[in-house]
């Protein structure tokens, strides 16, 4: 189900994601300093260098998407990332989201089943997705493959809400 964004939205997203890619491009350039002395001989890198050592980032996961989406969020917020493991032959069963997912797949091979229309996605490392919110985006996944599937999971949930909700089955074939 791919939805187009209006022009002022687009141009709203657009200035997020240049506002992101700087601050990142930040953390990027102070961890890029990991492994260097300061000295009295660099006064810029002094300067840079917090007292209790160089600021780092590590990447845990990294994906794409072609996907449009839009994450909104209004009221208080809980924000929580995980690693989630779908072992080999295991389901989510159907279910939605309340609050925004966004995940990268790490490893493996995810099927997963849309329940508005039954469509079927394969997704695999490297592939990243942005769930869709509300009890009418209701979706399955399966690990039809030999190896465990992870996931890295950013959730932006409503405070005191769970990360998914069953939900009944829409009457889409999951054996495919």
């Amino acid at each position: 189900m791919s939805r187009l964004l209006p022009a002022s939205r687009r141009r709203r997203f657009g200035y997020l994601a240049a506002a992101t890619a700087l601050c990142l491009t930040a953390v990027g350039a102070a961890s890029a300093t990991e492994g260097t002395s300061s000295t009295a001989a660099d006064p810029a890198r002094t300067a840079q260098t917090p007292p209790g050592g160089p600021i780092t980032s590590e990447t845990l996961s990294e994906g794409d998407t072609t996907l449009p989406f839009k994450i909104k969020a209004t009221g208080p917020r809980h924000l929580l990332y995980r690693k989630a493991v779908i072992p080999a032959g295991t389901a989510t069963g159907w279910h939605y989201h309340v609050g925004a997912e966004i995940a990268v797949i790490v490893s493996g091979k995810l099927t997963r089943i849309n329940g508005d229309d039954c469509t079927v996605r394969v997704l695999g490392a490297g592939d990243a997705l942005v769930e869709p919110t509300g009890s009418d985006e209701v979706h399955y996944g399966v690990n039809r493959g030999t190896e465990p599937v992870v996931l890295y999971i950013t959730d932006v949930l409503p405070k005191g809400q769970p990360v998914s909700v069953p939900a009944p089955d829409p009457g889409c074939p999951t054996s495919r």
